[in-house]
């Protein structure tokens, strides 16, 4: 029976995956959840738990879709005044070259933007720009996608370690200093692989974007894997940064650049770190508003309003009628598109949460998913970032993939001796690159930029995910041998 249990508990994810990519995600999300919906009761779960899980999931919709208003807002209220138009002319005056303008757009704004905000913050704004320099929209998405897979390892000012790690494993400040160091250093290997698709994918819409890939990539990672040794969550955010001011000395071509259109960007990256900055605020973003034992079950929710980019969204995007004399904002489409989106958003939540939230007396189906990748013994290392890329796959976010895994992936360590540090730094990767599949992100990337092929986008990240993913489990695999042997 346990071997049954175990084997049922991958039937979920094994059906999101496989119809959505035959028969689009619409097909994988609906079939997924009405499967995890016959599984929940399989699992003995009680009957209450059911609507509650809906009701947790219906909340997590909610956070999801502020970040999408607020993005779907601010962009089109900047093409309402021509900011957008007048970035596309900055940048052109910047560097003439479409392809240094489409790297660097791709690589400094998706680093900048995941590394301070993250929740999917990038995928509602870069490829709205790139789409704007004449770019498709799939190719847009896709590539902001694989990229923020990457620098999500600090996403939000480190919250998928501070949070996913630090609170519920209780480590050491030197154990998280030397996840970092590890995480930064299978990122600018793995990233390595992410680009050689991503330039293969801009070159067979466009073959004369080929130059440029490579300088951008490393004016970014190797910041990175430097500042990594001593500013942890802050490194995202430096790294970009350096990134910057590297290409403005180094690359641009003209620096008498208008700012006027940017000015939007600054003020949300201004409010987004503000936060961080001024201490008394963060008791005001840690608000939380608890549902707990919703209808007297075992299923919590929480919503904390203050910590989603929404606010500074809406501010951003009145700052921009204000700056462009416009004082009718764009509302009724923006509302549209976002209630469009939550049709598709709200069954993939639900199928998290009735994997979380079922068994009784049994485990539920994402623990007994841990019990069994436990059991792999000496190989574990192999499949380690592949958990935590599955783990972002289901829920949509780094730092829960961290929380729901973080714990089986050090105890399985610890029992196994082998070092827990390097085995959750390929946690973190893993679940860093998972962004770039996880459903939730392509479903809200695609709804800011108006696109509804949701498959497509998949089929094409699957491919370089996994090799990366790859990558990283063997020379994980490689170090951690090394280390035994030295040892």
């Amino acid at each position: 029976m346990n071997i049954l249990f175990s084997i049922l508990s991958l039937v979920p994810i094994l059906v999101l995956l496989l119809i959505s990519l035959l028969k689009g995600v619409k097909a994988g999300v609906y079939s997924g959840f009405i499967i995890t919906t016959v599984l929940f009761f399989v699992w003995d779960s009680s009957f209450i738990a059911f609507p509650a899980t809906l009701v947790s999931a219906f909340i997590d919709t909610i956070s999801i879709l502020m970040i999408i208003f607020g993005a779907l807002l601010l962009h089109a209220n900047m093409e309402q005044v021509g900011f957008i138009e007048e970035i596309k002319i900055s940048l052109k005056k910047a560097h003439h070259d479409s392809s240094f303008q489409f790297y660097f757009l791709a690589f400094f704004l998706t680093a900048f933007f995941e590394s301070v905000a993250g929740f999917g913050t990038p995928g509602a704004i870069v490829p709205l720009l790139l789409i704007s320099l004449g770019f498709s929209p799939i190719l847009s998405i896709v590539v902001v996608l694989l990229i923020d897979g990457l620098f999500a390892i600090t996403g939000a000012v480190g919250t998928p370690v501070i949070a996913g790690f630090g609170d519920n494993l209780n480590l050491q400040p030197s154990q998280i200093n030397h996840i970092y160091i590890y995480a930064s250093c299978f990122m600018i290997i793995s990233g390595a692989v992410i680009l050689i698709f991503i330039k293969r994918f801009v070159v067979q819409e466009n073959p004369k974007i080929s130059a440029y890939g490579w300088r951008m990539y490393f004016s970014v990672t190797i910041p990175f894997v430097i500042l990594s040794f001593f500013l942890q969550e802050l490194t995202g955010i430096v790294a970009a940064t350096v990134m910057g001011i590297i290409a403005y000395f180094f690359f641009f071509t003209n620096k008498n650049l208008v700012w006027k259109p940017w000015l939007p960007y600054a003020i949300l990256m201004f409010l987004l770190l503000m936060p961080k900055i001024i201490t008394p605020l963060q008791p005001l973003i840690a608000f939380k508003l608890s549902f707990n034992e919703i209808f007297n079950s075992s299923v919590s929710a929480s919503f904390s309003p203050f910590r989603s980019p929404l606010f500074p969204f809406v501010f951003a995007a009145i700052c921009t009628a204000i700056l462009g004399k416009k004082r009718k904002m764009q509302l009724k489409p923006v509302f549209k598109k976002t209630l469009g989106v939550f049709f598709i958003l709200f069954p993939s939540l639900c199928i998290t949460q009735l994997m979380l939230s079922s068994g009784s007396e049994m485990p539920s189906m994402i623990d007994t998913m841990s019990i069994l990748f436990a059991k792999t013994g000496s190989a574990y290392p192999l499949i380690s970032p592949f958990i935590g890329v599955m783990g972002t796959f289901i829920t949509g976010s780094t730092t829960v993939s961290n929380l729901i895994f973080g714990s089986v992936q050090y105890n399985t360590a610890e029992s196994l001796s082998l070092s827990s540090e390097i085995i959750l730094a390929m946690q973190l990767n893993g679940a860093s690159l998972g962004n770039a599949i996880c459903l939730f992100n392509i479903i809200s990337a695609a709804a800011v930029a108006g696109v509804h092929q949701y498959t497509k986008i998949l089929s094409k990240n699957i491919a370089p995910v996994l090799l990366a993913t790859f990558v990283i489990s063997v020379i994980g695999m490689i170090i951690i041998n090394l280390i035994k042997i030295s040892g």
